[in-house]
């Protein structure tokens, strides 16, 4: 990311431990902070995959390993997204709120937000569990079910980009044709004016929160609380689907 977002997971609480019984979502709630289940073994050293290894270790620490888990705190699923970074790493594909998506979709989205914060976006579980940028497999670009990096994009100026998300070359060049500059694959400040003068932005020529809402609306979508929309999965996939048009 080009700018700091603050963690926006359950904020650092309490450990407790219960022994000899599943921890019920009430009770969860009613810590504010993490939920142990003790004698839970940490996996820190081992890959993480769509079956979750190292996420099965933070979900059990945050919601108790309910992936469906809603108990009105603000937070959702398995992980506990609050709904602005739910949606800034792609998650409103899925599902408006994470309870509601798959635990692979939760994973993928997880291993999005890994990339961009690292552990400290679970302060405290993700400490718990050994979270590290490896073995939760940080990708910007994961998909459901462990699927690997989309290909490479093809060259293009406009039409037949490979939506995959990933702002590359050729969707800068694509970008920059709709703008009327020249397509040179590199993103400069002039270009970032030209820009944010076609969708009426702020031309300072710098990225940030106020183009990628003008982008998003100029492309047909409301704002999801990005600062910039070259890192966001999902943004980057509407503007590639906006240019191959």
């Amino acid at each position: 990311m080009t700018a700091t977002r603050p963690n926006t997971h359950r904020a650092p609480g309490r450990a407790v431990a219960f022994r000899g019984a599943r921890v019920a979502p009430k009770v969860a709630a009613a810590t504010g902070g993490a939920v142990v289940v003790a004698g839970l073994g940490l996996v820190g050293t081992q890959s993480a995959t769509a079956a979750g290894t190292v996420w099965d270790e933070v979900a059990q620490c945050e919601s108790g390993g309910n992936w469906s888990i809603d108990t009105g705190n603000g937070y959702y699923g398995g992980l506990q997204f609050s709904s602005s970074t739910w949606k800034a790493f792609g998650g409103a594909e899925y599902a408006s709120t994470a309870n509601q998506a798959t635990k692979a979709e939760q994973i993928a989205v997880a291993q999005r937000t890994l990339h961009a914060q690292g552990p400290g976006a679970w302060p405290t579980c993700g400490k718990k569990a050994g979270l590290t940028r490896a073995n939760g497999g940080a990708d910007p670009n994961a998909q459901p079910g462990g699927g690997s990096t989309p290909a490479p994009e093809q060259p293009g100026t406009g039409a037949g980009l490979v939506v995959d998300g990933k702002f590359g070359p050729a969707t800068t060049r694509a970008l920059e044709g709709w703008v009327g500059v020249p397509q040179d694959g590199s993103l400069s400040t002039g270009d970032i004016k030209a820009l944010q003068t076609k969708i009426g932005a702020n031309p300072d020529g710098k990225i940030g929160a106020e183009t990628t809402r003008k982008l998003r609306a100029a492309i047909g979508h409301g704002d999801n609380g990005v600062w910039d929309f070259r890192t966001n999965y999902a943004t980057v996939k509407a503007l590639q689907q906006f240019l191959n048009g």
